[in-house]
């Protein structure tokens, strides 16, 4: 139930937003001995070839600019290389020429997927948008296309306007999970993070309360005994998922929730009980009486004040993977 993390990939585009995903992807490579690769991804556009000295010119502003870019990546290495001696990497990446920036999203992404498989990452950490830098910035739209895309599991921060704060580990991690072995794919990179700092673990399973026609007025009410039913089976589970985990570290916390909208319930339970990162799968169907836990991490991910965790099921991975290769070919 835990994984090893032994690479970590920190995509930027320039901006001092972006490189808050610094602190918790520096503290992690510290306490985990992982190699740090940062990288930045450089986006050219053709050259119009219509006017006098136009192609020379562009050229001399795409080099410079090229130069800019990986000038930046290496002294964003150097000023967390004391951190982490020896285990800093730069791979700055350049896509193809395009002809409009409309295309430069898709570029991007492809470029770090592929990266990522190359390095084999165990782990992706990036702001969920920022914008602002020392050429052409991108990371807005990025994160959000990667998750869909499914890279493996990624740590998203999102940015604060002041100053970001301390590398440092998480101590309180939820992890809401539906019943499924899909929404479970989540525990292993929540349990390796877990376990370098001793935090607290919660597993939270939100049930939706099941509603019924009351007679004679047109009204509904819950179905006490359902959800009754619905409490027992989520509490049974939740407690076989716990003692699965359980090794040498504390032993797990869980919580069942009653809410009409689970990912407020689940927002609100970060919220309440000092909550620092919350890990879930993309999606995970569990069946008619499971919640859809893909839209849910969707509503989770743009709600969040803390960084969210995403993973995505290995099987669907894989196979957007492999579509995503063929369209790039």
């Amino acid at each position: 139930m835990t994984m090893p993390i032994r690479t970590i990939l920190v995509p930027l585009d320039g901006s001092e937003l972006a490189e808050q995903a610094l602190a918790p992807a520096t503290a992690i490579a510290r306490a985990s001995g992982a190699t740090l690769h940062l990288s930045h991804v450089f986006v050219p556009y053709a050259a119009r070839m219509d006017l006098p000295d136009t192609a020379e010119k562009h050229i001399a502003i795409e080099r410079q600019l090229a130069e800019e870019a990986s000038a930046y990546l290496q002294s964003v290495a150097e000023r967390i290389g004391a951190e982490l001696p020896e285990r800093v990497r730069c791979d700055p990446l350049r896509t193809r020429p395009l002809q409009t920036p409309f295309g430069e999203t898709l570029a991007v992404v492809e470029s770090l997927r592929r990266l990522a498989r190359q390095l084999n990452s165990d782990l992706i950490v990036m702001a969920t948008h920022a914008r602002g830098g020392v050429s052409r910035m991108w990371l807005g739209s990025v994160a959000d296309a990667l998750v869909r895309r499914g890279t493996g599991p990624m740590l998203l921060v999102r940015p604060r306007v002041e100053q970001a704060a301390p590398a440092e580990l998480f101590h309180h991690i939820l992890v809401p999970l539906d019943g499924s072995a899909l929404a479970e794919e989540a525990l292993p990179i929540a349990q390796a993070l877990a376990s370098l700092s001793d935090a607290r673990r919660t597993l939270l399973q939100v049930i939706v309360p099941q509603r019924a026609i009351a007679r004679p007025a047109p009204v509904t009410r819950v179905n006490t005994r359902h959800l009754a039913e619905r409490e027992a089976e989520a509490a049974r589970y939740l407690t076989a998922v716990r003692d699965r985990l359980q090794t040498n570290e504390p032993c797990a916390e869980t919580v069942t929730v009653v809410a009409e909208q689970p990912a407020w319930a689940i927002l609100e339970y970060a919220v309440d009980h000092d909550v620092d990162l919350i890990a879930m799968s993309t999606h995970g169907l569990g069946g008619v009486r499971r919640f859809m836990l893909g839209s849910v991490a969707d509503k989770v991910l743009r709600g969040a004040p803390m960084p969210v965790l995403l993973t995505k099921p290995l099987d669907t991975r894989a196979t957007t993977a492999s579509t995503a290769d063929a369209a790039a070919d």
